[in-house]
């Protein structure tokens, strides 16, 4: 990362247009994070995790251990292709995974050829392979048996992974997006609303899965938002947005043609941009502003998909709760976003929708977190990573109970045949109890076992072995 540095992000530069200073602080210094928190846990991560013992199998220690689980394939993707590739890469190693690594070279040919070459240079190629290739690359990938697949892209694609892993019953985590909506409440502050609302949506020209995919802001506030929201766009990227270092272009041709003929039919709607080059890949930021026409606003083609481009719709309200039955009629997005300092508003959102985060008075920056999973629910995704979120991705936890194999020690009434002592001695042991009732039996137990020990000395060691285990978790 840091001795490639510069090959990554020319290549970032190339295939997105990405700013040397955005390349880094949204790809390669957030994997340098993950690294180096994976570096600093993975002793802790890695060791064997001690739980409590029921009453039937003490004495006895139980406990959980990660294992990896095997050659896995990470998928990545396009619109922040360092980061999306190597950072669930970091996970897969920690645990202990062999990895191939498919990088999207048919969409960020440039991106793509800068990892090759130093991944090939600086990791195990036995154990870490790293491809490159298009559609038909990922579709032979996807015939194999794979002890994990993990994925991040669109959702459409996403049902094809499902059902390739699926048919080897591979466990997935599926990374994807969905529309994030965002609501600017009457008590938000604008003045800082407005710019991480601008930062989050036209980073990367839109082309972001946690960005802000349409707005509704209450009606009190709406020209005052529109205002500052505009302003802050000018001071971001200047009067003209194609001539700006730090505005991004559209992946390729296709994807600037389906995002621009969003905005056909809403001339009228259009209060910025709104003017676009397939051929140089360039789109404005642009606002569509619907007012209070929830049923324009609803049935416009901008609502129709996740947007993934620097197109904003944005729709007034005045009543939070039609804005939460609103979200809920739609697939769970990866990210809702609440601006607001009235703490029914916020609750209301909190309670009452489902999302993959939630945040409050932020956009996007939850990821940066390492305490924090980051992944969707429903349509938005299928499980999570960071930190050691991407270790338990990549891991599985292993059962393990250690118990002695000493007679005296051994409950008689297990086995068959049942008499009515035997019935009575289980009945008791499996007994359903409050957790406070447990430990005194478990302790009451100790007791027992060390009256055993000292009636049992030519067996004391191994009893011995045993009641250390029970108290303060297992030796190994």
């Amino acid at each position: 990362l840091r001795e490639g540095k510069d090959a990554l992000l020319q290549g970032l530069k190339k295939d997105l247009n990405r700013s040397e200073e955005e390349g880094y602080f949204l790809e390669t210094n957030i994997i340098e994070h993950a690294a180096q928190n994976a570096l600093d846990n993975l002793n802790d991560w890695t060791s064997e995790t001690r739980v409590s013992t029921n009453l039937i199998n003490l004495p006895g220690a139980s406990s959980l251990k990660p294992d990896p689980l095997g050659c896995v394939l990470i998928l990545g993707c396009w619109n922040y292709p360092v980061q999306l590739a190597l950072v669930p890469l970091v996970g897969a190693i920690a645990a202990g995974n062999a990895v191939v690594l498919k990088l999207p070279t048919d969409m960020v040919p440039h991106s793509s050829n800068a990892m090759q070459r130093l991944c090939d240079q600086y990791l195990d190629r036995k154990h870490i392979v790293v491809m490159e290739g298009g559609v038909k690359t990922n579709q032979a990938l996807l015939k194999e048996r794979w002890d994990k697949v993990f994925y991040t892209g669109s959702d459409v694609v996403g049902r094809i992974v499902y059902e390739a892993a699926a048919n080897h019953l591979t466990p997935v985590c599926l990374e994807m997006g969905g529309k994030c909506p965002t609501i600017v409440g009457k008590t938000s502050n604008l003045e800082v609303a407005t710019k991480r609302i601008a930062w989050g949506k036209w980073m990367n020209a839109g082309q972001t899965c946690v960005a802000p995919d349409h707005i509704f802001v209450h009606k009190d506030i709406s020209k005052q938002f529109r205002e500052k929201l505009l302003k802050n766009v000018k001071d971001f990227y200047g009067t003209d947005a194609k001539a700006s270092k730090f505005f991004c272009r559209m992946v390729n041709g296709r994807h600037t043609q389906r995002v621009s003929s969003m905005l056909e039919g809403q001339k009228d709607r259009i209060i910025m941009g709104g003017n676009f080059d397939v051929e140089s890949r360039y789109i404005d930021p642009t606002v569509l502003f619907f007012g209070d026409d929830w049923k324009s606003f609803e049935s416009s083609r901008a609502m129709s998909q996740e947007i993934f481009g620097p197109v904003l719709p944005v729709v007034e309200y005045t009543d939070a709760e039609r804005v939460a039955q609103f979200i809920n009629k739609g697939e769970k997005p990866l990210s809702l976003y609440v601006f607001s300092n009235d703490a029914r508003e916020k609750e209301i959102f909190l309670r009452t929708t489902s999302s993959g985060a939630y945040l409050v008075n932020e956009i996007a920056t939850h990821l940066t977190n390492e305490e924090l999973p980051f992944g969707g629910v429903g349509h938005s995704g299928i499980a999570s990573y960071h930190g050691k979120f991407s270790f338990d991705c990549f891991s599985h936890q292993k059962a393990v109970l250690r118990r002695p194999d000493t007679t005296v020690l051994d409950i008689f009434a297990r086995y068959p045949p049942y008499s009515s002592l035997k019935v009575s001695i289980l009945g008791f042991a499996q007994t359903v109890r409050p957790a406070w009732k447990f430990r005194v039996l478990k302790y009451a137990l100790f007791l027992v076992v060390a009256m055993i020990i000292v009636q049992n000395k030519t067996r004391i060691a191994p009893m011995l072995h045993w009641l250390v285990d029970l108290v303060f978790g297992p030796t190994m």
